[in-house]
């Protein structure tokens, strides 16, 4: 007899089942054995039913209105523990539901050691539970890319790091892993070292040829009317489609304007200049004059050499550009990181629009048997998904919606990153099936994110404007359950350059110099970043 008396007292009764819904249920706690840690909100808790018992996690705890002596708690349902041959096994979902007057009790360690087991299939660990750091908190590495992810926070709320972070231990797993990772703000470099393929205007070619026509009617339409705007736009792809079908010569039957083909950017002046020449009216040649102005101009243009520098020969670099972009082979650096931060802000959208485009449709032409599957992820993505459509290039919307969308058929993956999830495309961010949720102190931010996650997450949600750096609420298909964890540190030389700058220890002396000033006035003017 006394020796049972501690394993009782271990896991006392709370309370009994009030109400039951479909995802939810409310207990009076009318035992004796709650506390401040079993009765807290996110606490997690257990009912039987029918030969197994249902889990749930405390979402918001209430006054009974009778002196506080017995308090209503409502608590998520997240899932059920079922024992078998091989022990306890958690089970997401709910089954068979507690009837009312049937008591709860709170989880015990083996019940969080099942609900938290490592995972049989790759996995990583990110941190651990908040309020168990000895509990460690895994994430299915296939559930987590297949069905696309979210990370959302404000800035300086560990975002970046956490990024860094997934990918680094995906990395550390799959060397011959294909990730492609957007960069708006040369952030990640540093944090990768020689993982990483870095791409920037310094070292790539993204010759004009390579854009279809809404992405040159967006580089080289500029001005003017709405109807001259259109008239320019039908003139231009005219125009593109002759060059592609010239310069491919005999094989030109089925070229169209968005065909990936080479062409001159000489042969494209040609025809400009030979239609216009066609032109009895003098004020008709107003939009070929506005579109050989703009293309001249760019050409002489030092920021966009990266995409109008030609030479006497035109080489297809489509291929190149490819394995470059999606590591095609691998060669050591998993990770492409197309540096956004030196581009033109003209073109910025242009050239998100074209990498999206060229994963997709190579990834639809290759088809699943030949095309491995690639990571795609979206820095800043509201800046690319808007959810006002007349904000941004529609071009990328579409292109990272589709990706969204059907990307997952052909071996596709995406991670949404912003710190501004308000003005993200919920059509896009719908199809993300983890979200990792970060401090928000926007209220239409946390209203964005309580709409995208689980029912079940979202008695969490309430802690988003007072969380920790490095605290994270993930939820969805990479996780067993909605769980609050406290992310691992990275050292300090595999961080983002993210970190805001220190003014008062940067302001103690004066550091600068005329050295200094005349140097960034000399890169300004070269259009150079680097000595």
């Amino acid at each position: 007899m006394l020796s049972q008396g501690p394993q009782i007292l271990q896991n006392p009764m709370l309370g009994s089942v009030v109400t039951i819904t479909g995802s939810q249920m409310t207990v009076r706690l009318d035992g004796d054995g709650h506390d401040e840690r079993t009765s807290r909100i996110g606490a997690m808790v257990k009912a039987k039913c029918v030969h197994r018992e249902v889990i749930g996690t405390i979402s918001a705890v209430q006054a009974d209105g009778n002196g506080g002596r017995h308090p209503i708690l409502a608590i998520d349902l997240v899932g059920e523990i079922v024992t078998g041959d091989d022990g306890p096994r958690f089970v997401r979902g709910v089954s068979h539901h507690p009837v009312p007057g049937a008591p709860v009790l709170p989880a015990t360690d083996d019940d969080l050691n099942a609900i938290f087991a490592r995972p049989c299939d790759s996995n990583i660990q990110l941190g651990a539970l908040y309020d168990n750091p000895a509990q460690p908190a895994y994430v299915q590495i296939d559930d987590l890319l297949s069905k696309h992810f979210a990370v959302l926070g404000a800035s300086g709320s560990g975002k970046s790091c956490t990024v860094a972070l997934i990918l680094s231990k995906i990395l550390e797993q799959h060397p011959n892993a294909h990730v492609l990772l957007l960069d708006p703000h040369n952030e990640y470099a540093s944090a990768f070292g020689p993982l990483a393929e870095v791409i920037s205007v310094d070292n790539m070619k993204l010759p004009f040829w390579l854009l279809d026509s809404e992405e040159a009617v967006r580089v080289l339409v500029r001005g003017g009317t709405p109807t001259e705007r259109e008239s320019q736009a039908l003139i231009l792809r005219d125009s593109i489609a002759r060059a592609r079908r010239h310069f491919a010569g005999g094989e030109s039957a089925s070229i169209t304007v968005d065909t990936p083909v080479p062409y001159r950017i000489s042969d494209l002046t040609r025809f400009l200049n030979e239609a216009m020449g066609k032109l009895d009216r003098p004020e008709t040649t107003m939009p070929y004059l506005r579109l050989r102005s703009r293309l001249e101009s760019l050409r002489g243009d030092r920021r966009f050499s990266f995409m109008f520098s030609e030479g006497f020969d035109i080489p297809d670099t489509l291929p190149d550009l490819v394995g470059r972009l999606l590591r095609i082979p691998v060669s050591g650096k998993p990770l492409a990181i197309l540096d956004l931060s030196g581009m033109p802000s003209e073109v910025t959208d242009v050239v998100v629009s074209l990498c999206g485009r060229i994963i997709f449709d190579f990834a639809v032409w290759s088809g699943r048997e030949m095309m491995p599957p690639v990571l795609l992820v979206c820095e800043e993505a509201h800046r690319y998904v808007p959810a006002d459509e007349s904000v941004g290039f529609a071009a990328t919307a579409r292109t990272i919606t589709r990706i969204a969308k059907e990307g997952r058929k052909y071996g596709l993956a995406l991670a949404l990153v912003t710190q501004r999830p308000s003005e993200l495309s919920p059509e896009a961010l719908s199809q993300c099936g983890t979200i990792f949720a970060l401090r928000m102190t926007n209220e239409l931010d946390q209203e964005f994110v309580a709409r995208t996650v689980p029912d079940a997450a979202r008695g969490m949600l309430a802690a988003l404007p007072s969380l920790p750096t490095q605290q994270a609420i993930v939820s969805g298909e990479g996780v067993p359950i909605p769980m609050r964890i406290r992310i691992d540190d990275l050292p300090q030389g595999r961080r983002p350059r993210s970190e805001a700058a220190e003014f008062s220890k940067a302001w103690r002396a004066d550091s600068g110099d005329t050295a200094l000033r005349e140097e960034g006035v000399r890169r300004w003017r070269m259009q150079a970043r680097q000595p």
